[in-house]
């Protein structure tokens, strides 16, 4: 590249002569990039002239060249999975070869530090975890994306909504953040603002869970996450807290998740990609079923015994349902007594994955196109998860000065559902289950007849054939940004980038339950379909300037950025329920009554934002930054609230006294930021309400009172680490404190009745988490026959309720009641505490307080990941997950114990339900567990066998097996 000058006429000559210097001071340098182990040519790789924005890459034969101006005597090789090298070039030299070696443990990727730039792991002031693409798809085949995430990301609990197919989590990142707004992370997607939300069935019509909680928990929803491939991504940052997250403002206070998708690299030519996977799905840990006798099914299920003074008709009648029982018995013990618990959940559910996919492409032109096929079945018959996926990454290069991305993705899926989960009427499988003993048979007869639940209002087999769950989903998710070079220099460039994109999905669910169903018996309208319709489209928009500056003779480097965003979100919810079905009928208008309920929700967020990143020599990197950023959840919607950041690391490997060898990077870093936290939807109105009177339509005011000036919750955290890489790449440790302070909490409180309000919202009340983070990467072993790579993580939080300006309550959803636990909020204490009833002065009953009897969070969180490789072919990968700690409210006991069919009847179970009532202990129980959450072992059949059998096309076989959720 050229120095371009300009000036009069007068000093033309000068400036020729001066161009002309400058021009023959310049030196040509080209070479060969290759793998330092395996000695092969590593295409794609970035060449830069240290210092400058000068640069190339390297061809499909692994061939760079590049010009060096004057004064410049060092070049950066840097290439994804490699670590980097800057080497000196000596004066004259114009051939140079260089070897790069793999970056076993990620030491030198680059990571996301603001909208618009990225910084090297080495000089990054915040703890950033990042997840590659064979971590999330190459170990094992998940289901989906979130379940891939599982356990892999430090400092997150991550918990499940359902077990069913097409899964259904939450992730929350370092503690809670919020009591009644969204806990979930801002997810990012190639530069588009996706939706992950959970949105509910509509079958509490059924089952009445919501009488007992969340509706939208309570009917299991699956998550809009799981719409996404874990084939296609290559990277995924979770900016973890508002220390890295501020620069997102007002939606960033659960953290930011930041999904970048595969795309080709250029001189690569046309590299296909086939993988085909099949499995299955079994049941992995069985709650057991009771074994009974004679005797033991007549106390049971049989009538009590009657009084001393009873009438000879109710002795009769007496006599009569002990011989039903009996009978009943006799006829299980004769034709094998029924494990409903293997009947139900039993089923080996086939798993089939198709994937293909094509990435390539020239100097001008790369792209990356893929398609998935999924076919899943769960462990309950008629239910299953199936998607198709196609996309589309398209990266084209105008001129040296301008380029554009493109990303696209459509998403078909159709999640068939059974009707399981929490319910307040009998009707679901779990509670049907429970009352469900292996002696009575409800299966149909020849004619398709099924028998009525002589202890339940509900048939579960009846349920699981006959009833339809479906919800079918079709997404597009696309993204576009423009990037112009307006200014390119040796030592400065500046950078203007147009990006926009859009999220659209249209979620149709479909409940049907037929007028047959045993729990439909005595009801006045028997037989429902439940029809929901959900639209959800996210658009966003982003305008950003971005200069980056090297002073010459100083090593200060410096990275400007600014601009603005455009965010807005319009969901449309609506759901029918349709009650007194015609037989055989499906439709809306085949029934006796309808009820439709809608839901609309249309926000609308502006932000401005500046970040300035200061680089001194590697050694010290100070980054400050702001966000101002205006919503219409706001109660004032002109008013901007700003999000400051602040952080700095300190590089002291890098300066000139150290001499330690073994210790190649020693990094201390301290960081500041804030994020914040919108009220949710509605927050600032007081809404209206229908009503009949007298046989006509009006108009209620609705008992929650809005809050006219509500504000965003604001996160407020102070970070501090140490990051260590030893022995030339063979270990690293990073150790990160934090302290996170979430005030002006947006909570719902009680009124008195003299307001006219049962309850209304206002900012009150403060949240504290503290925690620490430990990463230990290590590889013990590495020859030419066999690499063994390990990393260890270790997280722990810590939350409490530092300040609340309302009395105590029960969180939404948190619980089942004191007798058998609930979620208390309470100044002073954990926000996921569980208190219940208990009889501690030992009379028999339960004391008038109630007693802390647990808490919902773990004490601590341990990962394991150990990947052994054998003579470069043979790779074995063991991910294993520790969670200690955490409390559940186990309803699945209870309601084992209640119909008296637990499996350890005789041992606990009795003891247990005799204390229901006066003691909450027995149901509050330890969550702690370790699973091998993924195991593969897989051969990569070498290239020189590839030509002669299968043809030269073909570069890279893979054959293998893998299992998740093994132990």
């Amino acid at each position: 590249m050229k120095n371009v000058y300009s000036g009069s006429v007068g000093t033309m000559l000068a400036l020729l002569i001066l161009l002309a210097g400058t021009v023959s001071a310049q030196t040509t340098v080209s070479g060969t990039v290759t793998d330092a182990a395996s000695g092969e040519t590593l295409p794609g790789v970035n060449v830069l002239v240290r210092g400058t924005t000068i640069g190339t890459t390297t061809n499909l034969e692994g061939r760079y060249e590049t010009t060096l101006p004057a004064g410049a005597e060092e070049l950066e090789f840097r290439f994804v999975g490699y670590r980097t090298r800057e080497i000196d070039v000596p004066p004259g030299t114009t051939t140079l070869d260089v070897q790069l070696r793999e970056d076993i443990l990620g030491l030198d990727e680059v990571v996301v530090t603001g909208l618009a730039s990225s910084i090297a792991r080495s000089n990054l002031a915040n703890s950033v975890e990042t997840i590659t693409a064979r971590e999330l798809a190459d170990i094992s085949t998940n289901q989906t994306l979130d379940g891939a995430l599982n356990g892999k990301i430090t400092g997150a609990v991550v918990t499940s909504y359902t077990g069913a197919p097409g899964g259904g989590l939450s992730i929350k990142l370092r503690g809670i953040t919020t009591i009644n707004g969204s806990a979930q992370p801002l997810f990012i997607l190639d530069g588009v603002i996706i939706s992950n939300a959970a949105i509910q069935s509509g079958v509490n019509a059924v089952t009445a869970a919501a009488a007992a909680g969340n509706p939208a928990q309570q009917d299991q929803p699956v998550n809009r996450l799981a719409d996404l491939t874990p084939d296609d991504i290559e990277t995924i940052e979770i900016l973890k807290g508002p220390s890295a997250a501020a620069i997102y403002g007002a939606r960033a206070s659960n953290g930011v998740i930041i999904i970048t998708t595969k795309r080709g690299r250029p001189g690569t030519g046309v590299q296909f990609n086939v993988a085909q996977s099949l499995g299955f799905a079994t049941i992995s840990n069985r709650l057991g079923v009771r074994q009974f006798t004679e005797e033991t099914a007549i106390v049971q299920f049989g009538p009590a015994d009657p009084a001393d003074d009873a009438t000879a008709e109710e002795i009769a009648e007496f006599e009569e349902g002990v011989d039903r029982i009996r009978q009943m018995f006799l006829a299980g013990q004769a034709r094998g007594f029924i494990n409903y618990e293997d009947e139900l959940y039993g089923q080996a559910g086939r798993l089939s994955t198709t994937r293909i996919s094509a990435a390539g492409g020239n100097e001008s032109t790369t792209f990356y196109v893929s398609g998935v096929i999924k076919d899943d079945e769960g462990i309950i018959e008629r239910t299953g998860y199936q998607k198709q996926s196609g996309r589309v990454n398209i990266t084209h290069r105008f001129s040296d000065r301008a380029n554009v991305d493109v990303s696209t993705n459509y998403i078909h899926s159709i999640a068939r559902r059974s009707l399981t989960g929490n319910d307040n009427t009998g009707t679901t499988l779990g509670v049907s289950l429970a009352a469900s003993p292996g002696f009575i048979d409800l299966r149909p007869d020849a004619n398709g007849v099924y028998p009525d639940h002589p202890f339940n209002p509900s048939n579960p087999l009846q349920v699981r054939d006959l009833a339809d769950i479906d919800e079918t989903t079709n997404r597009f998710i696309g993204s576009t940004r423009f990037t112009y070079n307006l200014l390119q220099r040796d030592n400065q460039a500046l950078q203007v980038i147009g990006e926009g994109g859009l999220d659209y999905f249209g979620l149709d669910q479909s409940a049907v339950f037929p007028r047959g169903l045993q729990f439909y018996q005595g009801q006045d309208l028997p037989g429902q379909t439940i029809q929901g319709r959900t639209t959800n489209l996210n658009t966003n928009l982003r305008g950003l300037l971005v200069h980056s500056l090297n002073l010459p003779n100083s090593n200060l480097f410096f990275s400007t950025q600014g601009g603005f965003t455009y965010f807005s979100q319009d969901a449309d919810q609506t759901t029918a329920v349709a009650s007194g079905l015609l037989s055989g009928q499906t439709n809306v208008d085949q029934a006796a009554s309808l009820q439709t309920d809608q839901f609309q929700l249309s926000q609308d967020d502006r932000a401005l934002f500046a970040q300035e990143e200061i680089n001194w020599a590697n050694r010290i990197i100070g980054t400050v930054g702001v966000r101002a950023e205006r919503s219409s959840l706001n109660g004032d919607v002109d008013k901007y609230y700003t999000y400051p950041k602040a952080s700095v690391a300190i590089n002291v490997s890098n300066f000139d006294f150290w001499n330690v060898s073994a210790v190649d990077l020693l990094k201390f870093r301290l960081a500041f930021g804030q994020t914040g936290n919108t009220a949710s939807f509605g927050s600032r109105y007081t809404t209206f309400g229908s009503t009949t009177i007298d046989g006509n339509l009006g108009i209620t005011i609705n008992p929650s009172r809005g809050l006219a000036d509500v504000k965003p919750e604001r996160a407020s955290e102070i970070e501090g680490g140490v990051d260590i890489d030893l022995f030339d790449g063979r270990a690293s440790l990073e150790l990160t404190v934090y302290r996170k302070v979430v005030d002006d909490l947006v909570l719902t409180r009680q009124l008195p009745p003299s307001s006219g309000f049962a309850t209304e919202t206002i900012n009150a009340g403060q949240l504290t988490n503290k925690g620490i983070e430990i990463g230990l990467n290590l590889v013990p072993v590495q020859s030419d026959d066999f690499q063994w790579v390990s990393r260890t993580s270790f997280w722990a939080n810590d939350a409490t309720v530092t300040r609340l300006d309302v009395p105590s309550f029960t969180v939404l959803g948190g619980g089942f009641g004191a007798s058998l636990g609930l979620i208390q909020l309470e100044e002073g204490m954990s926000p996921t505490q569980i208190i219940g009833i208990d009889d501690r002065d030992g009379d028999g009953v339960a004391d008038a307080e109630t007693y802390l009897l647990g808490d919902v969070a773990p004490d601590f969180q341990m990962s394991f990941f150990n990947d052994f490789t054998f003579w470069d072919n043979l790779t074995l990968t063991v991910f294993g997950h520790w969670k200690s700690g955490g409390d559940v409210i186990n309803l699945s006991d209870f309601l084992l114990d209640v119909f008296g069919t637990s499996a350890d009847w005789d041992a606990n179970a009795e003891d247990r339900l005799a204390s229901f009532g006066v003691s909450a202990v027995g149901f509050v129980q330890d969550a702690s567990y370790f699973k091998l959450r993924e195991v593969g072992l897989y051969y990569r059949v070498p290239a020189r066998f590839l030509g002669s059998a299968i043809g030269s096309r073909v570069r890279n076989l893979r054959v293998g097996v893998s299992a998740t959720n093994l132990l």
